[in-house]
């Protein structure tokens, strides 16, 4: 199964987003700063009206059944940010915060 490299981007833009909505009023927040993402997939060139280059993310069902199309790795390095540029963090209450001593 190939999935489109937008739509796999998407997926994960909303679990990052249903991550901080669930984790409002917990005690610990976790920032996310970084994702690395690294991804197979196979590209492709249709001569189609519009069609151009589109590139598939290979699901771990297309890998095992031994594709004849030539993969490639896509490593990305993306930062999260909200909307308005600020940090993606996994609650929304600065209140929340655990302090942890040395007691």
């Amino acid at each position: 199964m190939e999935i489109r490299l937008a739509d796999a981007l998407r997926a994960l833009r909303n679990e990052l987003s249903q991550a901080a909505l669930e984790a409002d009023g917990q005690p610990v927040r976790l920032h996310v700063e970084t994702v690395n993402l690294d991804l197979q997939v196979s590209v492709t060139d249709s001569l189609e009206a519009g069609g151009g280059v589109k590139f598939w993310v290979l699901s771990a069902d297309a890998k095992a059944a031994g594709s004849t199309a030539v993969t490639h790795t896509v490593s990305l390095q993306l930062k999260a940010e909200t909307a308005d540029g600020g940090r993606v963090l996994t609650g929304s209450d600065p209140a929340d915060r655990v302090h942890l001593t040395d007691e």
